[in-house]
């Protein structure tokens, strides 16, 4: 009876031991991704240690004579809808509401010129869209705000020359975007939906720097602190203190930074570097690169952590006739473990749900 009973209380012990790996191995992670030269939102699932699968393609757009550039990609936080920007149009650009799971279009509002990343905060009520106007002068742009419920667009908020990079910090109470021709961060108040503060980049950097920075994203800490912003023509990440409102730190990150993630526990800094192609983890505590990976392609693009923090799925564009493609990396390794193509110039992508 002793016997038997060490050997069961063992067994026990050992399926407790194995369950959380068991959960974790049978995790599914499902992404939208856009294809902006090919007017195509693909849906990817991704189950731990298998394949990466495209499980459909949604052709988006209405103007058959030309191709209308689906480019930023963000979810409702309850999982409900999924947002999309489309850049082209006569003239402006579209903001496209999708039902999830069904993929149908169930409203649009009218957005600026070349729409690009969008933000919705934690409530869910609101989008800001920057206009990032790529293709056209060089003037200052807008940040537009739609009702969600109604998608009405309520406000253009005047903010900088080719904004980029839409963001909420954690709470929903601040909103950030980057300017590439202006070298600024623009912070807007979540609940007045003005700007409240400007920094120039290139005059607070620590050290001063004279050297061009064009910042292409923003990507708040969850700490409430800080946010990271990559200058894709400086080959640095600066981390600015919200605070003290100045750069307080540049991390070194050669090859062109694009887009950002961090780990949820915010103790890892990924950013996609679009002229080597390659994907950069870096210790948030200490700047120390922990690893850079090669894409299978040319051109990162973007990059999304999972809510685990256990892997980031990035896209890359390709180049001329190449496919887009999605790729799977593990985050603790820095080991590429699977990847799927797509449309041609695969860009936005967004997170609808983690299974398992």
């Amino acid at each position: 009876m002793i016997g038997r009973s060490r050997g069961t209380a063992a067994c026990l012990a050992l399926l407790a031991m194995a369950a959380p790996h068991d959960r974790a191995a049978s995790q599914s992670y499902w992404v939208y991704a856009a294809a902006e030269s090919e007017d195509e939102v693909a849906l990817l699932r991704y189950d731990a240690g298998g394949d990466l699968v495209v499980e459909k393609t949604i052709t988006t757009g209405w103007l058959r004579a030309e191709i209308e550039a689906p480019h930023g990609l963000a979810m409702d936080p309850a999982g409900e809808y999924w947002y999309l920007t489309l850049g082209h149009g006569f003239p402006n650009g579209r903001l496209v509401k999708y039902a999830t799971g069904a993929d149908t279009v169930a409203g649009v509002a009218d957005l600026g010129l070349f729409p690009a990343t969008i933000a919705i905060p934690p409530h869910g009520a609101v989008a800001l869209a920057v206009n990032a106007n790529f293709h056209g002068d060089h003037v200052p742009s807008t940040v537009t705000i739609v009702d969600l419920e109604t998608m009405f667009p309520i406000a253009d908020v005047v903010t900088c020359t080719m904004p980029h990079g839409s963001r909420f910090n954690a709470d929903g109470t601040k909103h950030y975007s980057a300017c590439m021709m202006d070298n600024q961060l623009v912070e807007i108040d979540g609940a007045t939906l003005d700007v409240t503060r400007r920094l120039d980049l290139i005059a607070n950097m620590a050290p001063p720097g004279g050297e061009n920075c064009s910042p292409t994203w923003t990507t708040p800490h969850p700490d409430g602190g800080r946010v990271f912003v990559p200058c894709n023509k400086g080959d640095v990440i600066l981390e600015i203190d919200l605070e003290a409102w100045r750069v307080t730190r540049r991390i070194e990150a050669p090859g062109a930074p694009y887009n950002l993630d961090l780990t949820p526990d915010g103790t890892k800094l990924l950013a996609t570097l679009k002229g080597s192609a390659r994907l950069g983890i870096w210790d948030v505590e200490t700047g120390d690169l922990l690893h850079m990976i090669d894409s299978l392609m040319r051109v990162t693009h973007g990059v999304i952590v999972t809510p685990d923090g256990r892997y980031a799925i990035v896209t890359v564009e390709g180049v001329g006739g190449d496919p887009g493609t999605v790729e799977v990396i593990e985050i603790e390794s820095g080991t590429r473990v699977a990847s799927a193509e797509i449309g041609k110039q695969a860009g936005g992508i967004a997170l609808w749900k983690m299974e398992g």
